[in-house]
């Protein structure tokens, strides 16, 4: 999986993307569904295409075989790094405070809707659980809720209220709601996370609307209880309510004619974004070229088989070798860890303890070089290899292989260090004497 940083920062972009899209040419027009569609699909493609991997069919890295094998080389035998991963680990944590704060602050509104819901209590009415409440606030819906302040509304117009409300719930617009919530506790740090989640609850007031309208509402009286609705009253942030989007927006559109023609098509839109953002994350194809004396032996043709086999041989030798030395590496460790047990002098134990720590380092070197036999392994197969998705297939092996070896040198590096110290403080001890 890519690195989180890279994963947030990319997601993010593809965020930006989508609703800046969306913005310029969607929203205003009446297709309030299909925009709802093209926001959630945005939403949902940022959080996946990061994810998705594909080499590039425009870029791609030449890098020569001998400098593969030195940069590896170099990058085994390199000792730890310190500093350079302080800022990142800063804003990491950083970022885990702002997303922790906000998934508690989401948790703080589901819990306070469950206590709203549990005192003011609810009837049944149309399949809905609909709560009268007597707090100083207004209408709104979460799920199949329906939480009406009968104080605020004219009786007349209780019928378009509760039609309203209804509209949230059966077109399940509380998902939408609490994804959009998840997805700002993930992107909290993205500009463009808070408009996105806006312009979604818009839409869904615009399709309830919509719907209301369509019931056989007037449309004038309906536009007057939008404004009284909207004066004074306690808005719960994960609520569907009668009053969530700008009052000005929803009566244009209200009075809006519906989009018609070929500007329907405009949602389609995100099917090119979205293969751009691939291509635009797609990685650059790695070209490992051969050294001179090696392009020279594949000119002649029936020579390069013959070398072919000669470093398969070769190799095979060698990682026989290596594999006689760890057996023999591991029954000496096997060995020293029986006389450890058996042993009862301190002097003998330290000196047995000492030749243990030598042997666990040997173990550690065999598999750095071990590690470099695969890495050659690997890099001829790469040279040799001519589809695409093979080599870049092999290339992240070559990478796993490549961070496992020099993990086992770094290991030995440091158990080496740590009895060069070990055995100097002993000697100044005894040099104190």
């Amino acid at each position: 999986m890519a690195d989180p940083s890279v994963y947030l920062l990319r997601s993010a972009a593809c965020l930006a993307l989508f609703y800046a899209s969306y913005w310029l040419v969607l929203r205003r027009e009446t297709f309030f569904a299909l925009n709802r569609a093209f926001l959630l699909a945005g939403a949902g493609l940022s959080l996946v295409l990061p994810l998705v991997r594909v080499p590039s069919p425009f870029f791609k890295t030449v890098i020569s075989a001998a400098a593969l094998h030195a940069s590896t080389v170099e990058a085994a035998q390199a000792g730890p790094s310190f500093g350079r991963a302080d800022l990142p680990d800063i804003l990491l944590l950083v970022y885990a405070a702002g997303a922790g704060l906000l998934l508690l602050l989401f948790a703080a509104r589901l819990v306070r809707l469950a206590l709203l819901a549990g005192r003011c209590g609810c009837v049944r009415h149309q399949g809905l659980r609909v709560v009268l409440c007597g707090h100083a606030g207004e209408s709104f819906s979460f799920f199949r809720y329906v939480f009406l302040n009968r104080s605020k509304i004219p009786p007349e117009d209780m019928d378009r209220v509760l039609a309203h409300e209804l509209a949230h719930v059966r077109q399940y617009h509380s998902v939408d709601v609490v994804f959009s919530e998840l997805l700002t506790v993930l992107q909290w740090f993205n500009p463009f996370v808070w408009p996105y989640k806006r312009s979604l609850r818009e839409t869904h007031e615009y399709l309830a609307d919509r719907a209301v309208i369509a019931q056989g509402g007037g449309l004038a009286r309906y536009q007057l209880l939008i404004v009284e609705q909207h004066v004074g009253g306690e808005l719960l942030e994960l609520a569907s309510s009668f009053r969530t989007s700008q009052i000005k927006r929803r009566i244009v559109m209200l009075s809006k004619q519906q989009t018609k023609g070929l500007a329907r098509w405009k949602p389609l839109l995100i099917l090119p974004l979205a293969v751009v953002l691939v291509l635009a994350f797609a990685e650059s194809r790695t070209i490992v070229k051969s050294d001179p004396a090696q392009a020279a032996q594949e000119a002649k043709g029936g020579t390069q088989q013959l070398s072919d086999e000669e470093m398969a041989k070769a190799l095979k030798d060698k990682m026989l070798k290596l594999e006689q030395m760890k057996q023999q590496n591991a029954d000496a460790i096997a060995k020293l860890k029986a006389k450890l047990e058996e042993a009862t002098d301190a002097a003998v134990k330290e000196k047995i303890q000492a030749e243990l720590k030598k042997q666990k380092v040997m173990a550690l070197e065999i598999g750095a070089k071990e590690g470099m036999l695969q890495m050659k392994k690997l890099e001829f197969a790469i040279s040799k290899e001519t589809d695409a998705t093979v080599k870049a297939k092999l290339a992240k092996e070559f990478e796993a292989v490549k961070a496992k070896t020099e993990e086992c040198s770094k290991k030995a590096e440091d158990l080496r260090k740590a009895d060069a110290g070990a055995e100097k403080n002993a000697a100044d001890k005894k040099i104190e004497k």
